[in-house]
């Protein structure tokens, strides 16, 4: 049965939703191909590429991998054409010994950004917002600068520093001083205002905590209601994600639950049990509570055009590069990944105390994957646990003709993934 739908999406615009949607897009991440030769009329068509299979034993070494690297547990599911595919391995839980469990909750960090940015992308198709207005039309006086725009902080382009990287140079200690404390949402802005501006509105992708806070505080002043209220109308309710939840600032995660382990900057220490905070800290940038499968729910439905009208999916889509190699892209409140066999995969990357997510789907929302490690700080384990991804989506690896990207100086296959994004600062 067809999930319902928002009362919010058209499929026609309005001149206020174009209105709203204007704006210079961002630009785009490969050049121009010259126009290819026509083809003969009688050749044939290409024959449509097929889908690999998933490698499940690839995800299991890679969870495998994330254990190796100091997670005591690690998990995923693919959810494709077939069905769902679910491995765990490790605990969740040290003191008990309990097994990890695809069914249990965690925190996913900064894939909250990305729920963050499909309600504000809401709020533009109303009407109530226009992306490449200041954002202090709305938020009067908020920022010290008119240039910056909701559009520079969904992509990451607005120059406000990310606090985190004071708040947490010092790993265990910060987080201790942070555990239970309850922060404003002007609090937090303050403290990425004392810092030093990183770039120009709009010149550069530099990744800051603060950009989607501030996306918090416009969600709350544009619906007159908590933005735990909007997730919950506008996302989980409509896609039934009963295992989804913001709950700022109650510090547990309700039924069956991972407990998440936190490195400290020392080698050899022992691990911090980092379960129960008020992750006031981050809020709208990172808060959310969610499952496996409700993950894959969310990142296929935004894919499948079941959030967003095409235009405005479009437009979220549409991306710029993070770094120099040419596979890792973000675009408004989402991230695109391009993998070793050609497949790109949307949605986002998540760190908070204790805890990895990767939650990404193909763009047609057919394949997703969500893949969990209990422990952060420690960014060995992240980025054995996005391996996942290459397995998952790309299949089993076969001998690939050499490339830049799959071949040593030597000639020799080489496979090794690339070091994980870092959503906070951390230990590498």
């Amino acid at each position: 049965m067809p999930l319902p739908l928002p009362s919010h999406r058209r499929l026609t615009a309005s001149a206020a939703l174009l209105a709203a949607l204007a704006g210079v897009l961002a630009p785009a991440t490969t050049a121009t191909a010259a126009p290819a030769p026509t083809a003969p009329a009688a050749a044939p068509a290409a024959a449509p590429a097929r889908t690999p299979a998933p490698d499940m034993a690839g995800v299991v070494a890679a969870l495998e991998s994330a254990v190796a690297n100091g997670a005591p547990g690690a998990m995923a599911r693919y959810l494709g054409s077939d069905g769902a595919r679910e491995r765990a391995v490790g605990v969740r839980d040290r003191r008990s010994g309990a097994a990890m469990d695809t069914r249990a909750r965690f925190r996913i960090g900064s894939v909250t950004k990305t729920f963050s940015s499909v309600v504000l992308l809401q709020l533009v198709e109303e009407g109530r917002l226009t992306l490449d207005a200041p954002v202090n039309t709305y938020l009067e006086g908020l920022l010290p600068d008119d240039r910056i725009t909701a559009r520079h902080l969904l992509t990451h382009r607005s120059g406000l520093a990310d606090y985190t990287n004071a708040m947490f140079e010092r790993t265990v200690p910060g987080f201790e001083a942070v555990r239970n404390r309850v922060f404003s949402c002007q609090e937090l802005v303050d403290l990425s205002l004392a810092e030093p501006r990183t770039t120009e509105p709009g010149a550069a992708y530099r990744y800051s905590n603060a950009n989607f806070v501030v996306v918090g505080m416009l969600i709350e002043k544009l619906t007159g209601r908590p933005v735990a209220d909007a997730y919950q109308r506008r996302i989980i309710k409509p896609l039934r994600l009963d295992a989804t939840s913001y709950v700022h600032p109650d510090t547990r995660i309700r039924g069956t639950h991972v407990r998440g382990y936190l490195h400290p900057d020392e080698a050899g220490g022992p691990l911090v049990d980092s379960t129960e905070q008020t992750l006031s800290w981050a809020q709208s940038a990172g808060a959310v509570i969610s499952s496996p499968a409700d993950l894959n729910t969310f990142t296929s439905a935004l894919m499948r055009g079941r959030l967003l009208s095409p235009a405005t999916l479009e437009e979220m889509t549409t991306v710029t590069p993070t770094d120099a190699t040419g596979t890792r892209f973000y675009g408004l409140g989402l991230r695109r990944y391009d993998l070793t066999c050609g497949t790109q995969v949307y949605g986002h990357t998540g760190t908070v105390q204790g805890y990895y997510t990767y939650a990404f789907s193909t763009r047609d929302g057919r394949r997703s994957l969500s893949a969990l490690a209990n422990t952060s700080n420690h960014g060995a384990a992240n980025t054995a646990l996005g391996d996942t991804l290459e397995a998952a989506f790309c299949g089993r690896k076969q001998s690939p003709a050499p490339t830049a990207r799959s071949t040593a100086p030597d000639g020799t296959l080489d496979h090794a993934p690339l070091p994980a994004e870092r959503d906070l600062p951390e230990r590498y």
